[in-house]
């Protein structure tokens, strides 16, 4: 655990931060997660790193540490989201074109109405997953986002927020077919390299992954074709979530939108006005949420952020703000930033939430981070 700010000038308070550091530390001690990592920033500065745990599986015996890395899952979305938005300031693409412009499958009358922006805030009406049956167990990653084109609404398009991972794997497509450059190239040329994002990896090899941390809890355990933990996993490349990282860069990405769209060291990712239509609520009114996990009568989300706004229960707890946005991973992971307080709050478990450990974990960490301000 460090420090690396000096916390009074911050407005943060030590004792207060060490009782947030305590919650993490009894999860561990419970054995409720196995490996933990963590930041949390104030005004641009990191005032408290955690790592603790171990790797697991392969490497059960090793400690982790602030250069492990760990599966994002859908963390990865507004990360997408920002790659989308990119190409939308160079002119090359607009939120409210229809996604048939460049998927020709999509052009069928069911599909016609659904634009970029219906995908990047989870109102398209697609399914969350694909339908894979019938399809060869472990096929390519390129031919299963194919099966993607054939996807149709399964509620009325601008309905309801239903949450698609087939949706975000429409936009790999799009930006392919926009920019020329594959998915995983995008991110790590226009997104990652340009934010300072070392660790952030899709697809990693060689002996990077022997820094990934073993994601517990998988409903597929020892099967060669596991969505998180197997060798057929490093290979996906799709916008869904399959990005890998560590906290502090997961952090570093969640910055960039608080100082509006500023870089660390001089120029921008993203103009001011992009970053502020992609904290805008795109879903008034709208019900809907994560089907499994947590729904909403009014959900509100932006282009590629889930938004506070008045939702109860939230992962970022009781005390955030209106305009807190942020993300969570079904690999166990979270990551929101609050712009009233200035403070980024980013933690990385290994535990899968199919045996609902996240509720209330998650909010009251998130309690205990805010609770640490002083002013």
């Amino acid at each position: 655990m460090t420090i690396d700010a000096d916390l009074g000038r911050l407005g943060v308070s030590l004792p207060r931060l060490l009782r947030a550091v305590a919650v993490l530390d009894g999860w561990i001690d419970a054995g409720i997660v196995g490996a933990v990592s963590a930041v949390i920033m104030r005004r641009g500065f990191v005032v408290r790193t955690y790592a603790r745990g171990h790797y697991g599986p392969g490497n059960s015996g090793l400690n982790i540490d602030s250069n492990s890395l760990f599966h994002l899952a859908s963390i990865g979305k507004p990360m997408a989201a920002c790659a989308v938005m990119i190409l939308v300031e160079e002119g090359r693409l607009s939120l409210d074109e229809p996604v048939a412009t460049w998927i020709e499958e999509f052009r069928r009358p069911e599909c016609a109405g659904i634009t970029v922006r219906h995908i990047l805030s989870h109102t398209s009406g697609l399914a969350q997953d694909p339908d894979l049956k019938g399809l060869p167990r472990g096929i390519a990653t390129a031919a299963e986002i194919e099966t993607y084109r054939k996807a149709v609404p399964i509620v009325p398009t601008g309905s309801k927020v239903e949450y698609s991972n087939v949706g975000y794997g429409l936009l790999g497509i799009i930006i392919q077919a926009v920019s020329g450059f594959s998915f995983a190239d995008f991110m790590r040329t226009r997104v990652f390299t340009p934010l300072g994002m070392r660790s952030m990896l899709i697809a990693p090899e060689g002996s990077l992954t022997t820094r990934i941390v073993h994601v517990a809890g998988t409903r597929d355990p020892g099967d060669p074709f596991e969505r998180f933990n197997s060798s057929y996993a490093r290979t996906l490349t799709h916008p869904a979530g399959v990005a890998v990282g560590t906290a502090l860069d997961t952090a570093r990405f969640f910055q960039l939108f608080l100082d509006r769209g500023r870089l660390p060291h001089g120029g921008r990712l993203l103009a001011p006005a992009t970053v502020q239509g992609m904290l805008e609520n795109q879903t008034a009114g709208l019900r809907g949420g994560i089907e499994g996990f947590t729904t909403w009568p009014d959900c509100a989300w932006g282009l590629g952020f889930d938004l506070r706004g008045h939702k109860r229960p939230h992962f970022s707890g009781d005390f955030t703000a209106a305009a807190t946005f942020g993300h969570t991973g079904v690999a166990g992971t979270f990551a929101w930033a609050d712009p009233t307080r200035d403070l980024v709050c980013v933690m990385l478990a290994n535990q899968m939430l199919y045996n609902g450990w996240f509720a209330p974990h998650w909010a009251r960490f998130s309690n205990a981070v805010v609770a640490a301000l002083d002013d």
